[in-house]
């Protein structure tokens, strides 16, 4: 398999629709955090099953069908989640994905039970993913969505065209391009990322980043230890 460090990834490209099939590829898994890319060929679904954890899904292609449950209701609540959208629900629930009309590829982050979600994820509501943090003249504006020890998940945006030097010591960083460009430069290796692009900067990795005027990014510090990139 290729390296998932230093390189442009391309979800929808790299995660590819089979008829009739359900894929689901896990790229991390460290401590109760889990990130797959889940590819569903329309008519295909995944049963409704008990999730111990909370999740946050965020649909890259298609349109998916969402059904939950609580652990002692009755009615089962249901939500289509389209490409650009993000869907979070809680932990103990039951839930099955359902893609009725459309391939569907999208991403599940399966969390801890008690994972720091900020107050702008809302429960069981359908968000557009680009709106949970929004520009300000000549400002960087940044929204802080998961804030654990060890996993944090934040949302940026850049009013203007910026340069930063970047280094973390401690931790891999997984930088994905929502609306506009990012280059990414190590030594003369340059990597471009237009929306839906990700590039998974390894510890200790000196680069730096260049970011295009009205660009909005999601930067995910992972855990500590490159064997949990899968």
């Amino acid at each position: 398999m290729q390296s998932n460090y230093e390189r442009v990834i391309c979800p929808i490209q790299e995660n590819p629709v089979i008829a009739d099939a359900t894929i689901v590829n896990t790229t991390y898994d460290c401590d109760g955090y889990r990130i797959s890319c889940i590819s569903m060929a329309k008519g295909t679904y995944m049963a409704l099953e008990r999730f111990r954890s909370p999740v946050l899904i965020m649909v890259r292609k298609g349109e998916m069908r969402i059904d939950v449950k609580g652990y002692e209701d009755t009615d089962t609540r249901s939500a289509l989640i389209k490409a650009g959208q993000g869907y979070f629900r809680p932990a103990n629930e039951y839930a099955g994905y359902f893609a009725d009309t459309d391939d569907v590829i999208f991403t599940e982050i399966v969390l801890c039970a008690d994972s720091e979600i900020a107050m702008r994820i809302i429960p069981h509501l359908v968000q557009d993913i680009i709106h949970l943090v929004h520009y300000e003249p000549g400002q960087v504006s940044r929204s802080h969505l998961i804030n654990d020890e060890f996993f944090q998940l934040n949302m940026l945006a850049f009013s203007e065209s910026e340069k930063i030097d970047f280094c973390c010591s401690k931790q891999p960083v997984s930088i994905d391009c929502i609306e506009g460009k990012v280059t990414i430069q190590h030594e003369e290796d340059k990597n471009d990322l237009l929306p839906g692009n990700s590039f998974r900067i390894p510890a200790d990795y000196a680069c730096t980043v260049f970011v295009s005027c009205r660009t909005k990014i999601i930067v995910l510090y992972l855990a500590d230890a490159q064997r949990h990139i899968i």
